[in-house]
């Protein structure tokens, strides 16, 4: 009956291992770096306006602009898009009204990875205003929710399943065991 039962708890865990084990081989590519370098005019004199969106970026990115209109409670919508192919990019859109901009980029064959650029003091969000806003944070940049990258549920499912498993084994192997004895 203990062969039995080492057996079974053996095949469990291997059962479980493997799939973890081979799962955390499949993570994402380090991301490139992207930083937005500026965001000009901004402020803007009056709307519609263009505005240019620069910044750097690994080669071989394709990075997207986004644009929330108005700020926070309106749709977002991509404005502008391009592949990254010298280290840099330049994003250009017709702004209608006050806008909150961001720029994405997509790694690898386009479902591999996406990430937010940010500014150099991190912000992800870029608000544009009119130089005559009355809002004292003019030109400033908005908050957004960080980047939480992939999930590790499916890992934790498994391990969770395995213990249950593991612990109905041994609890039928100490069952038994009592009435055996």
């Amino acid at each position: 009956m203990r062969k039995f039962v080492a057996v079974v708890v053996l095949a469990l865990v291997a059962l479980f291992a493997v799939p973890m084990v081979s799962a955390g081989a499949q993570t994402a590519p380090p991301a490139p770096g992207c930083v937005i370098l500026s965001t000009a005019p901004n402020p803007v004199t009056a709307f519609p306006s263009v505005v240019t969106v620069t910044g750097t970026v690994e080669s071989g990115v394709d990075i997207t602009l986004y644009g929330q209109s108005p700020p926070l409670t309106g749709p977002t919508v991509a404005l502008a898009s391009q592949h990254a192919t010298g280290g840099t990019f330049a994003l250009q859109a017709d702004l209608p009204a006050e806008t909150d901009l961001s720029v994405n980029f997509t790694y690898g064959d386009g479902n591999a990875y996406a990430a937010s650029c940010a500014t150099p003091g991190g912000e992800v969000v870029v608000r544009v205003k009119t130089a005559t806003a009355t809002d004292p944070g003019a030109g400033t940049a908005a908050r957004s929710l960080a980047f939480t990258g992939s999930s590790d549920t499916p890992s934790f499912l498994l391990i969770g399943i395995a213990a249950v498993l593991v612990g109905a084994v041994l609890v039928i192997a100490a069952r038994r065991r009592s009435h055996l004895s």
